[in-house]
């Protein structure tokens, strides 16, 4: 993983109680690293956090209270609009169970486990673009993207608490020739916690007329799973929408077709009332 800029460590006995964490700041990652965890007389897990920074807010951990269950994170957010994450990467693993003996038994033991640390932080990049062919009147910055979620908070284990508010992740488009480009970076993204992708274009209606409008995951990015896409497995999606005008005198009626990381996975036509 190379730097991060913190890593914390729980360790939870075998009723998921918090028996100890340590937190560590700007630490190199690599397989070898090793966490000094003081515990003992037991059966324990160890659950990692890697990379939280000061986009977000921490909670407050009581050892014998806090279960793996409770809140590790929330985002900062203000007015439910996300602070930028680009360049923020999050990730989080729990070890096998170990068994360390009573010393005042067995004398003291160092027992070596593994946490593997999987990113929960994802890039989305949308992209729109209108075909030149058959698009008579387009105008790129009259595009507009809204991507929202309510992942905004995750549990100790990686879970996330259900009917969370959801959150607006923001972006700077980049606006070419017959093209439009928004950058997003993300946490978890899992189906059931409303994520939300919104695009309209607003060149011919002041109100905007809708491109696309549905569940991000639901409706695009599962779809392509079985096209190369595992969400479990992959953290940077490119998802591009390709508008072509089926009536060019009218504008009328458009197809658009859905890309996922150059898999087709989706295509549908609309009409537009003018």
């Amino acid at each position: 993983i190379g730097s991060v800029p913190s890593l914390t460590v729980f360790a939870f006995d075998e009723n998921e109680k918090l028996v100890t964490s340590v937190t560590q700041h700007e630490v190199n990652l690599s397989r070898d690293y090793e966490v000094l965890m003081p515990v003992s007389d037991g059966n324990f897990t160890f659950t990692a956090w890697a990379g939280i920074d000061n986009k977000f807010t921490i909670s407050t951990f009581t050892n014998g209270v806090t279960t793996k269950k409770d809140v590790m994170l929330k985002l900062n957010t203000s007015s439910n609009l996300a602070g930028n994450l680009s360049g923020t990467q999050i990730w989080q693993g729990e070890s096998p169970v170990v068994f360390l003996p009573d010393p005042a038994e067995y004398g003291k033991l160092y027992k070596l486990t593994f946490v593997n640390l999987q990113e929960v932080t994802n890039r989305v990049q949308i992209i729109v673009e209108f075909d030149k062919a058959t698009m008579k009147e387009y105008d790129p910055k009259e595009l507009h993207v809204e991507v929202t979620s309510a992942n905004g908070t995750s549990n100790i284990d990686g879970s996330m608490p259900l009917n969370e508010a959801a959150i607006t992740y923001p972006s700077t488009p980049v606006y070419g020739e017959n093209i439009s480009t928004w950058n997003y970076t993300m946490m978890d993204l899992k189906t059931g916690y409303n994520n939300k992708l919104h695009i309209y274009y607003t060149g011919n209606k002041q109100e905007g007329e809708t491109v696309f409008n549905g569940d991000l995951i639901a409706s695009i990015l599962l779809r392509a799973v079985d096209k190369g896409v595992n969400m479990d497995c992959e953290n940077d999606f490119t998802v591009k929408f390709l508008i072509k005008d089926y009536c060019v005198e009218c504008w009328t009626h458009f197809s658009c077709s859905v890309y996922v990381n150059d898999w087709l996975v989706h295509s549908y036509s609309t009409e537009i009332g003018i």
